[in-house]
């Protein structure tokens, strides 16, 4: 259990070392006598930031949205207020966060008894990156190559990052100017400034994500996505004035984020333009919701008590003062079983019709030209805290995640023998610890799945596969070479200047996991192959990243061809984390708790056998109806 406090804490010392500047402290930014400005129909912005280092421009906190307060909340994002006076872009506060139940922070010590109690309270310790925000949060950045600006007609390539963060915690730049989450000068530099990088802000929590049928009938469900593609609408209507070419844009995004694109691939059944024509996913990760009328109603509900407005309807949500909804959201997640999500991305039975793998599974999706997938090689850890520690707590957890009819049918009982006890007569000895079997569950339910699905979908021949290995391979950890830049630090902290010391050890290989990662993107975000433009001179080098294999007769169970960044370089693996099998499973799962609950699109509740043993009776769609969309 030390050595895992001892290795959590190494790790954020790690990062603060490995993204630090080489460049003397203090002259890594400069700022130009005038700064170019940015006219839009509603306002005028002048650039925030010039990097001489790096000839880069950053216009920070552009409205794309007007301020979803009193009304708006819970209503499609408004196009911004008309505002005269020259903005600088120093107000765009994030939006109101709040943390996740049940983080894993002491490592695979939360497979004891005293590991997770141990856990349960670290956990409960207040974390500044998990507060604050503001409901008028609606901004995005751009980070854009000076030669672009000078030459709009070059129409440079752009890439729109999504954050993850649960759907509950997040920014567009999270955790800078300390460290460059989410800074796009480093993956610009690998395209030799030949792309525009965009970063947005969405509503988060219960803010952005209730749902249920008073939503469907009242307000608006899924109003974090609603954001997104507003963000991608600015993007199309007026990247251009900055060099940006609108009919190529990639959209990229990790976790909560990359699950974010995978539901606007599917929005109205897939026959909404999402707004870009590429995508990368990084860990795309949500938990399973569907039972509109029920469990996602339920939650609904509790959240207007906890505001005060139980029975009231949204009206008095609208109303109400910002300090209450404040406490409602963050006590609403605080009675999560760990684990388990309150909010996220929910069918609405109009914008999204069903859960996306069944979209997915029909052929039902938007055709954009290709996608690079990943996931690191452990997904779920970091979201297990070790409370379950015996098979019938296992049984009390599923139904906290799978309630209400799902239980009664038998559903649940499927997952458990699926996923088998380690105990009793049906015992097997898959798992070591209760912890593991929560694992592998949350792994293949919510996470590596979904890699698996959208690559069946677009076809071996328009994807390509990666997975992140390098210690520890948790969720997230690839976040670090994705934005590692030495451009984007000012050299002016104290971490900066402890890292200083330190970079001769342990930045080369970081930074050149980094250079050849950066350059897999960059190079698929401006000629459409990660091959074209990749670091081929590195250290360590890059491998050539073919298409992977995943049906016929040469796949067996699993994905072959998959691109493994290990601790000391690149290689190619079979995925044993996105496994037909399993994979399998869950599609059935989603398709037998769908018909069940009769949340079918009409027409489209046939199309593919759901889990055995578990009968559907009556019409499938009866409890369809769309949404108020």
């Amino acid at each position: 259990m030390s050595s895992s406090l001892t290795f959590f804490l190494f790790f954020f010392f790690h990062l603060a070392v490995v993204l630090c500047s080489p460049l003397p402290l203090g002259v890594n930014f400069e700022k130009r006598a005038t700064l170019p400005i940015l006219t839009l129909p509603y306002a005028s912005y002048r650039a925030a930031t010039y990097r001489a280092s790096s000839d880069i421009y950053i216009f920070r906190n552009i409205r794309y949205a007007a301020p979803p307060v009193g009304n708006l909340r819970w209503a499609k994002p408004a196009p911004p207020l008309t505002n005269t006076t020259l903005q600088d872009g120093s107000y765009g506060p994030k939006c109101i966060q709040s943390a996740p139940s049940g983080l894993n922070i002491v490592g695979k010590g939360n497979a004891s008894p005293v590991g997770a109690a141990l856990n349960q309270f670290l956990g409960g310790i207040p974390i500044p990156l998990f507060s604050g925000g503001s409901e008028d949060c609606l901004f995005l950045d751009i980070y854009v190559p000076a030669k672009a600006l000078k030459n709009p007609s070059l129409k440079l390539p752009v890439v729109v990052w999504i954050y993850g963060g649960a759907y509950l915690f997040g920014s567009k730049d999270t955790l800078q100017p300390q460290l460059p989450f989410y800074d796009g000068s480093g993956m610009m530099g690998q395209a030799s400034n030949n792309m525009i990088f965009v970063a947005m802000n969405y509503r988060l929590g219960a803010y952005g994500f209730l749902a249920g049928t008073t939503m469907e009938l009242e307000g608006l469900p899924n109003a974090g996505l609603h954001d997104q593609r507003a963000a991608l609408q600015w993007v199309r209507d007026y990247i251009g004035l900055v060099g940006g070419d609108p009919t190529r844009v990639t959209a990229m995004g990790e976790s909560a984020g990359a699950s974010s694109i995978m539901h606007h691939l599917v929005a109205q059944g897939g026959g909404l333009d999402p707004l870009f024509s590429k995508a990368i996913l990084q860990s795309p990760a949500f938990q399973m919701t569907w039972d509109r009328a029920g469990a996602v109603e339920t939650t609904f509900q509790d959240f207007a008590a906890l505001a005060g407005c139980q029975g009231k309807g949204l009206a008095c949500l609208r109303a109400a003062d910002p300090a209450t909804l404040l406490k409602a959201n963050v006590a609403l997640n605080q009675k999560q079983v760990s684990g388990t999500f309150a909010v996220g991305p929910t069918p609405d039975g109009s914008f999204i019709r069903q859960i996306p793998l069944l979209e997915l599974s029909s052929g039902k999706f938007w055709p954009i030209e290709s996608m690079i997938l990943s996931h690191v090689a452990d997904e779920a850890s970091v979201f297990v805290s070790g409370s379950i520690q015996n098979d019938a707590q296992f049984t009390s957890f599923l139904g906290a995640v799978f309630p209400n009819y799902t239980r009664s049918a038998g559903v649940n009982a499927k997952v458990e023998a699926f996923y088998p006890p380690l105990t009793g007569s049906t015992a097997r000895s898959t798992y070591s610890t209760q912890t593991a079997r929560v694992t592998a569950f949350l792994r293949d339910s919510c996470f590596t799945c979904n890699v698996r699905y959208l690559t069946a979908a677009l076809g071996d021949a328009k994807v390509w596969n990666m997975q992140y290995s390098v210690f520890p391979g948790q969720h997230a950890t690839d976040l670090i070479p994705t934005f590692y830049s030495t451009s984007a630090i000012t050299g002016s902290s104290f971490l900066d200047s402890i890292a200083l010391l330190m970079v001769p050890v342990v930045a080369p290989l970081v930074a050149g996991i980094s250079t050849a990662m950066q350059s897999y993107f960059a190079s698929y975000i401006t000629t459409g192959s990660p091959n074209t433009k990749r670091a081929v001179w590195n250290f360590p080098p890059t491998v050539q990243w073919n298409h992977p294999v995943s049906s016929g007769s040469g796949s067996g169970d699993l994905i072959q061809g998959v691109v493994n960044v290990g601790d000391w370089g690149f290689g190619t693996v079979s995925d044993d984390q996105t496994g037909r099998t399993a994979c399998g499973f869950w599609e059935a799962f989603a398709r037998s708790v769908t018909a069940l609950g009769g949340y079918a699109p009409p027409g489209e509740g046939g199309n593919a056998p759901g889990l055995a043993g578990v009968g559907v009776a009556g019409d499938v769609s009866r409890n369809y109806r769309g949404g108020n969309v």
